[in-house]
């Protein structure tokens, strides 16, 4: 059994809550146990009784613990072995060959230690055999978050079980459930059988989504360069394109809701930043994923002007530099010089949170169990 976490606090010159409708806090002061948030607020009243140990961060601004809403921490061993970007059909011929294997558990913990270090508090993780360790990984560095058995085939009766040792590994903030693939990979009717069973877990929907051109054209046309590596692998030979978009299928097929995760959302045809916002749908945007493997620019600032809730995340190691969601943020910032600070903030605190249903992430509240992160100071004012 763990030894009670003493008892800290620090004290900053400003602080973002990220609760809806309240303003900045100067001069603010948290008392922590752990992770866990004990009390927030002005430093004068939240000192006046405290005698433990207290950490003056000086001129900086906090912010909650960060969520990771994408990633893929089973490849992490792959760091830094992509190709030049090409396109999505030869770094995903790559990734095919390249990830036979999974990242050891010291891979593991390296890279988990790394998002903790740059305040990432909670992961979306998306893992197969490797989910376990996965799980195992966040608990020991302290996180919390959501590792998903990603489920890709044509079988309809596939047993979407979790493996029990999944299931054994999972605990202490960390839980499990099942996701889909994509849309080309996962068949529909199985896709809509994880989607009840992801409810069945109280859990997000996760699907990778519009994540590329040659997605476009396959589910428009049926034809191109992405179609022609499907046929006879991951598509049926009568498998007929609906002649409509990834996310006007998705939506026809009754994927998209509140509940529902929709990864990349890069290219995206008119009308479907509508489908998104009207189904209540978080879009999660990877931008130097997509920039890493050649695939483009996701609209955010058409996104969040339909009203679409956005998330971030780095993807894996396979498609990126680091773990930083700070990076996304500059990233984001940098394609979209005028998106509003605030929506970047929430893309990474309580848009994720509140898909993943967790009261006690994404703001600075007493019983928050995630901590804080600081603003970087070259953030601090776009951000702030």
């Amino acid at each position: 059994m763990r030894p009670p976490p003493t008892l800290r606090a620090v004290r900053a010159a400003r602080a973002l809550t990220m609760v809806p409708g309240a303003a900045p806090l100067d001069d603010p002061a948290l008392v922590l146990a752990g992770r866990r948030i004990l009390d927030v607020g002005p430093a004068r009243r939240v000192l006046a009784g405290f005698h433990g140990p207290v950490d003056d961060l000086g001129d900086v601004v906090l912010v909650p613990g960060l969520v990771n809403a994408h990633a893929h921490l089973e490849l992490s061993h792959l760091r830094g072995q992509a190709p030049p970007p090409a396109g999505f059909c030869a770094w995903a011929g790559w990734l095919f060959a390249a990830a036979r294997d999974t990242a050891p558990p010291d891979v593991l913990a390296a890279a988990v230690a790394e998002a903790a270090a740059t305040g990432t508090a909670a992961v979306i993780d998306v893992a197969g055999r490797a989910g376990p360790a996965v799980a195992r990984a966040l608990r020991e560095a302290g996180l919390s978050g959501l590792v998903c058995r990603e489920i890709l085939g044509r079988r309809a009766g596939l047993s979407l079980d979790l493996p029990p040792q999944l299931v054994e590994a999972a605990g202490d903030g960390v839980t499990a459930t099942v996701c889909g693939h994509a849309l080309y990979s996962t068949a529909p009717e199985l896709l809509r059988r994880v989607r009840a069973a992801c409810r069945a877990h109280g859990a997000p929907f996760g699907l990778h989504l519009a994540e590329h051109a040659g997605e476009m054209e396959l589910f428009t046309t049926g034809r191109g360069e992405f179609a022609a590596m499907l046929a006879g692998r991951l598509l049926p030979k009568d498998w007929q394109a609906p002649g409509r978009s990834p996310v006007a299928e998705a939506a026809a097929l009754g994927l998209l809701g509140p509940d529902a995760l929709a990864v990349h959302v890069v290219h995206l045809a008119p009308g479907d930043a509508d489908i998104l916002a009207r189904s209540g749908a978080t879009a999660c945007l990877c931008p130097r994923s997509n920039a890493r493997i050649g695939v483009g620019v996701a609209d955010a600032p058409a996104l969040a002007a339909a009203g679409v809730r956005l998330a971030l995340g780095t993807d894996s190691l396979a498609s990126n530099d680091d773990l930083d969601l700070w990076n996304e943020a500059r990233a984001l910032l940098a394609a979209h010089p005028g998106l509003p600070g605030r929506t970047v903030l929430e893309a990474m605190t309580i848009n994720p949170a509140r898909l993943l249903g967790r009261a006690d992430l994404g703001r600075l509240v007493p019983g928050s169990s995630g901590g804080w992160a600081e603003l970087p100071a070259d953030l601090a004012a776009l951000l702030a």
